[in-house]
């Protein structure tokens, strides 16, 4: 992915971010019967594949997201649901003339603006995540009071499904459980096809299937987890160089970044302290200054990091990408790990991130579970070194290939959490009409 430090040429730039789609498309094509250099025309290509991610982000219609957001907002009236429109507090943009709105413009307008989620109606889902919230709350606080942590068995299962099937070959590939740091005892129980699962090695674990798109793939697997209290000398395995290193196009070592390093340590002579308290000073800016929020397909983004550091929001990933690159910068091994937010109630994708202290070993951060409980110490804090054990992790590598690689784009370049699909006849057989769900068949403490 290192083409992507190229940058768009300006006028195809300007046309996209106008919603001028077909324009860009027609200039793109002309541009690429020019003698470019290779990695402007993979560029350019990505292009012609991010125009497909957007239409699929911004698709609902402006009538469809009136309704949408009148369920969730008391006192909506269409007259002040185009104010938020004109005045750009709902997240929309023009594909070609029409107005289309992205999938969760209404959560994040929840998110980002208290005076709306002051009037936010209860939902059935907003009950359900503070059921959820509450659960892990008051497990964390008990961790805090007694130090003494639980291991749990969970059973779960993941499918995914194409949406617009076309009846042709696919292969698939399903995230499943690593079986190292607070993991253990993985176990794969059933599938839907026969089954390839990816070493325990690789970055990114899956289970790897093929079939029709006309089919539902699943996955059904148990695993061991127990919750991480992080200054204990639990794994002491050295980092690699990798674990300190750049990774274009987003682990980048930029001058903006070099300039905010300089805010968060006060110009202070960083090489006089501990790779705690490095970590700890990094920890804090982000959890204490970024706000929590959904974003695009994170192929959307030329530099996820500096996008964090710029606008002071993100969701999980952008936070724990920002605090890896911060550290890495500074001399401390930071790396990534992801899966699921999973309790008995639910699951959903999560990422976080581990550190390499000298004295301890690899320790735990989750920036947004800190960030989203600032308003509790305890519970900020907690989540410096510590982790719960409501978790299901299936990458420790942010940016690696699949095993087998896949070979046309994928909807997300850099994670799994919920599933690719690629059509096997197509050199460009990307899919990125898909449904995943999860399901949590049994989640017990041992």
């Amino acid at each position: 992915m290192e083409f992507l430090v190229f940058q768009t040429p300006e006028d195809i730039k300007q046309d996209i971010i106008k919603g001028h789609f077909k324009k860009a498309e027609k200039v793109i094509k002309e541009r690429l019967s020019q003698n470019i250099p290779q990695n402007m025309i993979k560029k350019l290509y990505f292009e012609l594949y991010r125009m497909q991610i957007l239409r699929s982000a911004y698709r609902v219609s402006e009538k469809e997201a009136f309704k949408i957001l009148r369920k969730k907002l008391k006192g909506l009236k269409i007259q002040e649901f185009r104010k938020l429109t004109q005045e750009g507090i709902l997240d929309w943009m023009y594909i070609d003339g029409i107005p289309f709105y992205e999938s969760r413009f209404d959560s994040n307008l929840f998110f980002n603006y208290q005076e709306f989620k002051e009037r936010q109606k209860t939902t059935e889902d907003l009950r359900l995540n503070k059921k959820r919230r509450n659960l892990i709350d008051s497990r964390v606080l008990e961790l805090v009071e007694k130090q003494k942590v639980k291991l749990y068995q969970v059973r779960a299962k993941i499918s995914i499904k194409r949406t617009r099937p076309l009846g042709v070959n696919i292969q698939v590939w399903l995230p499943f459980p690593k079986e190292e740091f607070q993991q253990s005892e993985v176990k794969f129980l059933s599938s839907s096809h026969e089954p390839l699962i990816a070493p325990n090695e690789v970055g990114q674990r899956t289970v790897y299937m093929q079939g029709r798109d006309t089919e539902e793939f699943y996955v059904e697997f148990s695993y061991k987890i127990h919750e991480w209290i992080g200054m204990q000398k639990l794994y002491t395995q050295k980092p690699s160089k990798e674990d300190l290193s750049e990774k274009p196009p987003h682990i980048i070592f930029t001058p903006y970044l070099y300039n905010l390093i300089d805010v968060i340590f006060h110009g202070e002579d960083i090489k006089n302290l501990e790779d705690i308290t490095k970590a700890k000073r990094i920890y804090d800016f982000i959890t204490l200054n970024v706000n929590y929020s959904y974003v695009l397909p994170y192929v959307l983004y030329d530099n996820i990091p500096e996008y964090v550091a710029t606008v002071f929001k993100g969701d999980c990933g952008f936070q724990a990408l920002l605090f890896i690159t911060l550290c890495r910068m500074i001399g401390v091994p930071a790396k990534w790990q992801s899966g699921w937010s999973i309790t008995p109630i639910s699951a959903s994708p999560h990422d976080w991130a581990l550190i390499y202290l000298e004295d301890y070993g690899w320790v735990p951060l989750d920036l947004s579970f800190g960030g989203a409980r600032r308003d509790n110490e305890n519970l900020r804090l907690f989540y410096f070194t510590n982790l719960d054990g409501f978790r299901m992790f299936a990458n420790t590598e942010f940016q690696s290939d699949f095993y087998p690689r896949k070979i046309s784009w994928r909807f997300d370049p850099y994670d799994n959490q919920i599933g690719e699909m690629e059509i096997i006849e197509k050199e460009d057989g990307y899919v990125i009409d898909t449904k995943s769900r999860i399901e949590v068949i049994e989640f017990k403490t041992i």
